[in-house]
């Protein structure tokens, strides 16, 4: 806007700032005078009332032919989501100042009765902002974390927090935490012990050969190796030295995986994959983070839904090499399931609603056949409204992870070498030539090649 033939008052597109510029190379002692009587009035004429930096106004250099600051908004700011603390010592590290015997190499993270394992942190309120012109710019308020207490853990609601009830081993994923017990096997899995299926967590001093299947609800920790065998998990897997699947071995955690090395596998996690050396012509997914800080990555397909930091990516005879981030096929999928099992339940709470109602109606006091019937009503009611808040604390697990390929990033420490192919979304790039400490993300919906040192 103008608003003199010597200056002009204008405001950015998102109306965040207000700027004056100076038109005349030289104003005169009228001009200057003019400005200083009238620039505030001039400032609310035109509807820039907010944020006006006044001891600007009274010190501005009027021989400045270039755009002055003169008034800026307020940005909102968005609330931070609610979060978990966790209190139990979950470190799995040995310190060797105080233990020296070479087979101990794992910590198990043990909780005894009454214990606090984790404390609720609310969510906080987000605060609204102002643009120059007065109008309000909402703020977004944080979001609940949701999760549950489960085996052998109890929620104390004044306390926000989580109790053990028992003595045994903490389990966390992303939507409960359980005290389990631990099976213990001191030796390699073999047709001694055979498959294992347990409903705690399980601990394997040897190797798994392939052919074998171990399943837990809580976590699975294996000293040695495992070969092409199945690796299932409610909770997390740790293995000391690594999978050389054969194409054929898998692991699948509800939680994170931590793995010595990994070659030839299939890896699926509910949350975060740690590979300490290298991750070779394998099919990884992580809903979160995946970590090969070491090591190479190397063929295959590396997929995460947040971040992933490697030292090399590819390598010199340009092995094709996918990485891609987003939510995946799979959790695609299993979001749809997800929702038609919700519309279907919410469909069967309306009808047992309905059956109680008639049974109330009903002389039940002088029926004991209806009394009962009530009862059953009710039991299925509990179990089917349970069920149903188990499926919506999944989806919320999932659909926070849809169009976060936007915050995504890659870090390479070394080399990402040609023809590694790296997806982020609906976006993708193929890689022509080497580059040498670099971070990739997508940025003005293109991806982009940053350099870490200049």
């Amino acid at each position: 806007m103008k608003v003199d033939n010597s200056w002009r008052i204008y405001t950015s597109k998102d109306k965040m700032a207000a700027y004056i510029e100076i038109e005349k190379e030289a104003l005169s002692e009228e001009d200057i005078a003019l400005f200083h009587e009238s620039i505030e009035n001039q400032l609310h004429e035109h509807g820039i009332v907010h944020g006006i930096k006044e001891d600007i106004l009274t010190s501005i250099d009027l021989t400045v032919i270039e755009p002055i600051l003169i008034a800026e908004g307020t940005k909102p700011i968005n609330g931070e989501d609610g979060r978990l603390e966790i209190l139990a010592n979950l470190d799995t590290s040995i310190n060797r100042e105080e233990h020296w015997d070479y087979r101990e190499v794992m910590r198990i993270p043990n909780v005894t009765k009454g214990q606090l394992l984790a404390k609720l942190i609310l969510p906080k309120k987000g605060v609204d902002g102002v643009d120059v012109t007065g109008r309000d710019l909402k703020a977004k308020d944080g979001k609940q974390k949701k999760i549950r207490a489960g085996k052998n853990v109890v929620w104390k609601e004044d306390a926000h927090s989580f109790y053990a009830v028992s003595d045994g081993q903490i389990s966390i994923n992303n939507q409960q935490i359980q005290v389990l017990p631990v099976f213990k096997v001191n030796e390699s899995i073999s047709m001694k012990t055979g498959n294992l299926d347990f409903v705690g967590n399980i601990e394997i001093q040897g190797d798994v050969p392939s052919g074998f299947e171990i399943k837990a609800e809580g976590d699975i920790r294996i000293q040695g190796m495992v070969e092409g065998a199945t690796i299932i998990a409610g909770g997390s897997v740790f293995i000391m030295e690594g999978i050389a699947g054969k194409n054929i071995g898998s692991i699948q955690a509800g939680n994170d995986i931590v793995l010595g090395y990994c070659n030839h596998s299939h890896i699926q996690t509910g949350n975060d994959l740690y590979v300490e050396k290298s991750i070779l012509h394998s099919d990884c997914t992580a809903i979160g983070h995946v970590f090969c800080k070491l090591g190479n990555i190397i063929g295959g397909t590396v997929s995460a839904g947040k971040t992933m930091e490697a030292k090399d990516i590819g390598n010199r005879l340009g092995i094709t090499t996918e990485i891609a981030f987003g939510i995946n096929k799979n959790e695609y999928e299993k979001e749809k399931q997800l929702l038609n099992r919700k519309k279907t339940l919410e469909e069967d709470v309306e009808k047992i609603r309905k059956v109680g109602d008639r049974l109330r109606n009903g002389s039940i006091d002088n029926d004991p056949k209806l009394r009962l019937s009530l009862l059953r009503q009710r039991k299925l009611l509990k179990q089917t409204e349970e069920e149903l808040q188990l499926i919506d604390q999944s989806l919320f697990v999932i659909q926070s992870t849809i169009g976060s390929e936007n915050k995504a990033s890659l870090t390479v420490r070394n080399f990402i070498h040609p023809n590694v192919i790296i997806s982020f979304g609906k976006y993708k790039r193929i890689i022509k030539s080497a580059h040498h400490f670099v971070k990739i993300q997508v940025s003005k919906n293109e991806i982009e090649i940053i350099p870490l040192f200049e």
